[in-house]
């Protein structure tokens, strides 16, 4: 494990910053490092407990000689056998003993753990999962509380949220005086701190006294004096003596004479906007939903869904197989770079010249009967940390089309995965919501008759709660169509 990842390093520049947040496949990557990093520490571990195990072996032989000593102390160094026994003991032993403890554990894991350093995850990657989080919560209507005890969108996940972890997202909310939300992940830490891990903390640098002061804090900042007194006044009495939280406990006592407390009523979550309702499934059932088996050289019968005829969006089945879309995946997960317009989502372009995509193109055009020719290039995505794309549409507008010479008449989104919770596209204005399926095709036209941009078309890919979504997109060319004289109106 250690030469793949120290190959990982060589074949990166020095000052090559990693991406992890913006997809799953990158976030993979972190298992093995967390996995060399866990060794490496358990190795230092084990030469620390030989250490102090040799230690402890020679006190235990030291400590019944010294209290024979300490009785009869004239009796004892009276005989010269004793005696010279302690003064060898006194001038040879303890000098080595010296060396001994001066010797430094563990220089070679210490190596490796700096060696490694550059592939640790970023402030940039820590931002990018806490704006996946959020995301979670808002599209969700999740609370602090339900992402930190593991319940998203109604179903309780087995994992929550560490002191620790509550401690750094109240932290980071501080920093950027959204007080409020810090205030509740504090909260939050404070509830779920472990007196019995408090040596482990200490390494990490979280104590309770920062805990308590910047609650403290963050309770001031919305005037809420006699609350932040409250939390101080808690903390006094588990730390009576520490001066930090008597000389705060001063300061709120003053200033609570001069500031009345205010009265900060929690406000209930919003109604779900159109976007957040597709999000989580409260879009209305279409009774009038046509399905239908269509036949093509490649499958016998191929199962379609017309999910609404105008505009016209359509749903196939078992487009593409599980081999298929192992061998897309792969080609992406070697090839990702971060997508400019996705915050939490890397993508690539797919080759046209693979004979997969050949085959592919053929069994779509006959699957649509749409040609596929001088369109844009596939482009394999996949999604991270809450990953999500916000409300957008496909085609150009004018001024656009008119420097590309070509607009997108259809986009054919294939689902390369299938995902536990969230991912759907939702298109809000005719409330359509498709839940990602491993090898369907989602095929929608966006213009309309007239080759003008239909609004309606507009979609959203809602952010991933959990699981690993990989979708492969095309756009087909209207020029082509009309060009080709294969454009057929699918109504």
């Amino acid at each position: 494990m250690l030469l793949v990842l120290l190959f990982y390093i060589c074949a990166c520049s020095a000052d090559q910053e990693y991406d992890y947040s913006s997809a799953v496949d990158s976030l993979v990557e972190l298992i093995p490092l967390q996995r060399y990093y866990y060794g490496n520490l358990s190795a230092f571990a084990d030469k620390m407990e030989a250490k102090l195990s040799t230690i402890r072996r020679a006190l235990s032989k030291m400590r019944p000689v010294l209290e024979s000593a300490e009785t009869q102390q004239e009796l004892f160094v009276g005989n010269p056998l004793r005696a010279y026994s302690l003064l060898r003991q006194l001038h040879h032993d303890w000098p080595n003993w010296l060396d001994f403890v001066e010797q430094p554990i563990g220089a070679v894991e210490v190596k490796h753990f700096r060696s490694l350093e550059l592939m640790l995850p970023n402030q940039t990657d820590m931002a990018n999962a806490v704006i996946g989080l959020e995301q979670i919560r808002d599209m969700y209507g999740q609370t602090e509380r339900d992402l930190a005890s593991g319940l998203l969108h109604g179903q309780q996940h087995n994992v929550q949220l560490s002191s620790m972890d509550c401690w750094s997202l109240g932290r980071y909310y501080f920093h950027r005086k959204r007080y409020v939300v810090a205030t509740v992940w504090l909260g939050l830490a404070a509830d779920r701190y472990n007196v019995s891990k408090e040596d482990v903390y200490a390494v990490q640098g979280f104590h309770r006294v920062e805990l308590c002061q910047l609650q403290a804090a963050s309770l001031m900042r919305q005037n809420r004096n006699e609350d932040a007194l409250t939390v101080i006044n808690a903390a006094l009495e588990i730390l009576p003596w520490d001066m930090r939280l008597q000389s705060l406990h001063s300061r709120l006592q003053n200033r609570w004479l001069v500031r009345p407390r205010l009265e900060f009523a929690e406000e209930p979550l919003p109604p779900a906007d159109d976007v957040q309702r597709g999000c989580r499934g409260q879009y209305l059932w279409k009774t009038k939903l046509n399905c239908r088996y269509t036949w093509t050289p490649f499958y016998e019968r191929l199962k379609m869904e017309e999910l609404t005829l105008d505009p016209y969006i359509a749903l196939y089945h078992d487009v593409v197989s599980a081999k298929e879309m192992t061998m897309l995946q792969n080609y992406g997960r070697m090839n990702l770079t971060q997508d400019a317009q996705r915050l939490l989502a890397k993508h690539c372009p797919l080759p046209e010249a693979i004979p997969l995509v050949q085959s592919l193109h053929t069994r779509l055009e006959h699957m649509t009967g749409l040609s596929l020719n001088n369109s844009e290039g596939w482009l394999i995505t996949n999604y991270g940390i809450g990953g999500f794309f916000g409300l957008h549409k496909d085609y150009f507008d004018e001024i656009e089309e008119a420097l590309r010479g070509d607009n997108r008449l259809v986009t054919i989104q294939i689902y390369l995965s299938n995902v536990s919770q969230g991912g759907y596209t939702v298109f809000p204005h005719v409330e359509v919501a498709v839940k990602p399926q491993a090898g369907a095709a989602l095929v929608f036209y966006n213009l309309l008759d007239s080759l003008v941009g239909d609004s309606r078309t507009q979609h959203h890919a809602c952010p991933v709660i959990d699981g690993d979504k990989w979708i492969a997109t095309k756009w087909l060319s209207a020029k082509e169509q009309l060009v080709s004289k294969s454009w057929k109106c699918q109504l």
